[in-house]
């Protein structure tokens, strides 16, 4: 999982009068008992220009960055980006170090090494010239001696303890002075998580072992490799196979794993075929596949409980539990809890009984606190002119014995 959330994960949470009630599931309680209970979101600033919040990080209390974009011209010129800088005080705008389109850039928290704010020139499905830049704490400046190229996940354990997946599937960890490539023990890897130094899991799929080739063998089975403080080691995961007829290049793939604690981990992915034989036999379907680490091993998932039975994690809240997608929290005794907003006041074109609908974009936890920020934005549902508003939450919580 990138560092408290998944690259631009959406949450909504529609104002009081906007929302339909939500399904029920079966519980899946975890062992540990923290509650996270009372949870709420305070705004911590409302842009008075038009526009949306895409993404943030940060290194320290005092060490807060967005990613910002204006609204659109009316001329159909493109927005333009900009930052936002928080330095304990105050936040400051202040202009991108490299230009490139806001909707296609992330900044990405990469622990004491910097943040690293990836863009392109071009649209989503032609990009670019790639660009970079580095935030060292200090300055912005060009990207030096940190992992090169797309980045498509990010676990920092500590400011001085960083795993990364880089987009051509090699691991390059961050030791507080180096970047040192890391040899695994499979060579498909698609997703990064972990809850301590010596609890680090990286999941994908092999292409050896168990159940993979011979008569009607897959090409690929599921991989979850765990990282103990001194090596990676593969866990033994189940193997899965279609019934005959055998459809062309089946497969079995981990496509992302969530981790709150040691014994509770949860990866998702699937198992699939490419292809199709060409004879008039129907295709098997594919299935997708949820398994729970308790510990010691792998078990199919139960669902999560109540109304988070068919949400995602987006952002990992420390030993607590997940943020979920849809503005829900599911704590690690399994309680499933609606995440409350005050409204925006009234003002700056914002009417008293206007409906509000906030959207977030990404939830990071601050290092070297207990502050949890989202970025996003608040759209304003009323007749005639209606300002979208960007805005920066912060968690407000009223903790809970058991």
């Amino acid at each position: 999982m990138r560092n408290a959330a998944a690259a631009v994960a959406v949450l909504a949470l529609v104002a009081a009068g906007c929302g339909a009630q939500e399904p029920g599931g079966a519980a899946d309680t975890p062992p540990s008992k923290s509650r996270a209970s009372g949870l709420s979101w305070a705004y911590e600033r409302v842009d008075g220009e038009p526009g949306e919040l895409i993404d943030g990080a940060a290194m320290a209390p005092d060490d807060v960055w967005a990613l910002g974009s204006d609204s659109a011209h009316t001329d159909g010129r493109s927005a333009k980006g900009h930052l936002l800088h928080f330095d304990g005080e105050k936040w400051t705008r202040e202009p991108m170090p490299v230009d490139g389109d806001p909707h296609l850039s992330r900044l990405e928290s990469l622990g004491s090494a910097g943040i690293r704010l990836h863009t392109v020139e071009g649209t989503a499905s032609d990009t670019r010239s790639p660009r970079y830049a580095l935030w060292d704490g200090t300055r912005w400046g060009p990207v030096k001696d940190v992992p090169a190229g797309p980045l498509t996940d990010i676990e920092v354990i500590t400011p001085d303890d960083v795993w990364v997946l880089r987009g051509d599937g090699r691991v390059t960890h961050w030791d507080g002075s180096r970047w040192t490539p890391t040899p695994m023990p499979a060579e498909r890897i698609t997703a990064l998580a972990g809850s301590a130094r010596d609890d680090v899991w990286a999941v994908g799929s092999r292409t050896t072992g168990p159940g993979v080739g011979g008569p009607g063998g897959e090409v690929r089975q599921l991989a979850a490799m765990h990282f103990d403080g001194e090596k990676w080691a593969l866990t033994r995961t189940p193997t899965y196979r279609f019934p005959d007829p055998v459809p062309p290049e089946p497969y079995a793939e981990f496509t992302g794993i969530d981790v709150a604690s040691r014994t509770y981990v949860r990866a998702h992915g699937g198992h699939s075929y490419k292809g199709y034989d060409g004879e008039e036999v129907r295709d098997p379907e594919s299935e997708s596949v949820e398994l729970s680490w308790d510990g010691s091993r792998w078990k199919d998932s139960e669902p999560f409980p109540g109304a988070c039975e068919h949400r995602r994690p987006v952002a990992r809240d420390g030993d607590r539990g997940f943020f979920m997608n849809g503005n829900w929290h599911l704590a690690t005794d399994g309680t499933c809890t609606r995440i409350k907003k005050p409204r925006l006041p009234a003002g700056g074109g914002v009417r008293a009984e206007a409906q509000q609908q906030l959207w977030l974009k990404r939830i990071i936890t601050v290092p070297g606190s207990d502050k949890v920020l989202g970025f996003g934005t608040v759209d304003v549902l009323q007749s005639g002119a209606a300002p979208d508003k960007p805005v920066i939450v912060s968690l407000k919580r009223q903790e809970e014995n058991p």
